[in-house]
């Protein structure tokens, strides 16, 4: 991000932090979570995220369960309260879902999952 924009990186952090305590959140993935599907003031992305490789069929229904956790922003603590299972399997299926996407981050799996219409429920 620092080098798209020609900043330092501790001005990004700086900037992120300034984002997260507006939205009143903890985590990037969070003010992922709360921004709208499209913006009309939006600053344009420089390189668009690649569709993932790998269909979203690809999921078991576990994993689409998580998958759905990860849209509305919850993280892997929260994601293994809410379905009953330890951190490590939270973990081990965030993982799972990351490489069937062909995606790096938390944050890229939300937007695969929202380019394929899964319907993101608090409830999940």
């Amino acid at each position: 991000m620092a080098r798209d924009l020609g900043i330092t990186r501790s001005t990004v952090r700086c900037h992120v932090q300034r984002v997260l305590t507006k939205l009143g959140v903890a985590t990037r993935l969070q003010a992922a979570a709360q921004a709208p599907p499209t913006s009309p003031t939006a600053v344009p992305r420089p390189r668009p995220l690649p569709p993932p490789s790998a269909p979203i069929s690809a999921l078991t229904p576990r994993e689409t369960q998580v998958l759905r956790c990860i849209a509305v922003g919850i993280g892997r603590a929260e994601i293994a309260k809410h379905l009953f299972i330890s951190p490590n399997t939270a973990r081990t299926h965030v993982q799972r879902i990351l490489a069937k996407l062909d995606v790096h981050s938390a944050i890229a799996a939300m937007a695969a999952a929202h380019r394929a219409g899964i319907p993101a429920q608090k409830g999940a």
